[in-house]
């Protein structure tokens, strides 16, 4: 039997439209490259006890059986439920003209049916459709669920035909009441071996919804489960960060109140030399103002000398100080107003300290000659 291509096979699906197309297709493909097997994909109309009926997805061929060193393939059928693989597939043993369902059968029903503990268990996702097949054909090796109907010339074959569909060992079961090469008037009763007349049955469907349900269920639990976890390591981030957060807050607040306390410091150093600069500049005014002009403050040449030493010494304060206040200014220990303010001030007494300089060293010049 030809391999079906992947193309065919979509088409099939494609028109039945099954709920779970990908796992349909995924199913078929490995079930009918099962070396136990072999197996097409067709479309027949499965019919049902309440008269209606509904085109189904059907692996048709045959499953090799062996039995007591012969080799023999059985005529099935496969029919995949609209919910396959969640529900589980129906399969028939489809006896040809002359041959008949075994009554002595565990695995088979007098209609075909099978009945192996693999269909009644099937759970998704753990059931297939090639284990399944697999199951059937050791299911039918133990005991084989058809029996030739022909004479006993016919049915003597002792060596193994891999061309016959069905057991035809003298050995094979045959039902009672039939003996080798007799009538099959007692037999003539007939079983559905055309499409199938039964429904599911009701434990095998009661069963495949009770494990879709547990299925399912189970899945939504453990996307709940994931989805919480989820949550549960994003709050955990968060506190991680947010106490991450709180330790660097706490070592800025800390080094801005250092560094608000060497402010204040280096303030309080600065007003103390601006206070010591403009008290010392307070009593050059105030000694300029007893005397009427600088030419009357300066009458001896050693006044002059000292007088000129004070007012160098002083303005080279006032320069330190100017750079302090730079300095203070780029690393904003200070204001802008602040600094500004002692600029202008400090200014003010430079220029009157040099010029005092300029006034003593015209005095000094004549002296020194």
């Amino acid at each position: 039997m030809a391999r079906q291509s992947a193309t065919e096979i979509d088409q099939m699906i494609q028109r039945v439209r099954p709920t779970n197309r990908d796992l349909v297709r995924r199913d078929i493909t490995q079930g009918i490259h099962s070396t136990t097997s072999s197996l097409n994909l067709t479309i027949v109309p499965y019919y049902y006890n309440n008269g209606t009926s509904k085109e189904l997805l059907c692996l048709k061929g045959t499953v090799v059986c062996r039995y007591k060193g012969n080799q023999y393939n059985i005529p099935v059928e496969i029919f995949l439920q609209q919910d396959h693989p969640i529900v589980a597939p129906v399969a028939y043993v489809k006896p040809t003209p002359d041959m008949h369902v075994s009554t002595t059968s565990r695995d088979v029903q007098p209609d075909g049916t099978v009945i192996i503990p693999y269909m009644r268990n099937w759970r998704h996702p753990n059931s297939d459709l090639n284990h399944l097949i697999n199951a059937m054909s050791d299911a039918f090796s133990q005991s084989p669920p058809v029996y030739s109907s022909g004479s006993s010339t016919s049915t003597t074959t002792t060596t193994t035909n891999y061309a016959t569909p069905y057991p035809t060992h003298t050995s094979m079961p045959i039902p009672p009441g039939m003996g080798m090469g007799g009538s099959t008037a007692s037999t003539s009763h007939s079983y559905p071996y055309g499409y199938p007349q039964t429904e599911i049955p009701k434990d095998v469907y009661r069963e495949s919804l009770q494990a879709a349900v547990v299925d399912l269920v189970r899945n939504r639990l453990n996307e709940t489960i994931q989805i919480e976890n989820a949550q549960i390591d994003s709050l955990k981030k968060i506190e991680y960060d947010l106490n991450d957060g709180e330790k660097k807050l706490h070592i800025f607040l800390r080094d801005i109140q250092q560094q608000q306390t060497q402010a204040q410091a280096y303030m309080t150093s600065i007003k103390e030399k601006t206070n010591d600069v403009l008290d010392r500049a307070q009593k050059m005014s105030s000694s300029g103002k007893e005397n009427s002009s600088a030419d009357d403050a300066l009458i001896t040449p050693a006044p002059v000398y000292k007088q000129l030493l004070q007012a160098y010494a002083e303005e080279h304060a006032i320069q330190d100080l100017l750079y302090y206040l730079a300095d203070g200014l780029r690393r904003e220990a200070i204001g802008l107003d602040v600094y500004l303010k002692h600029v202008r001030e400090l200014s003010r007494k430079q220029f009157i300290l040099r010029a005092t300089m300029h006034k003593c060293r015209q005095i000094a010049t004549p002296s020194i000659r």
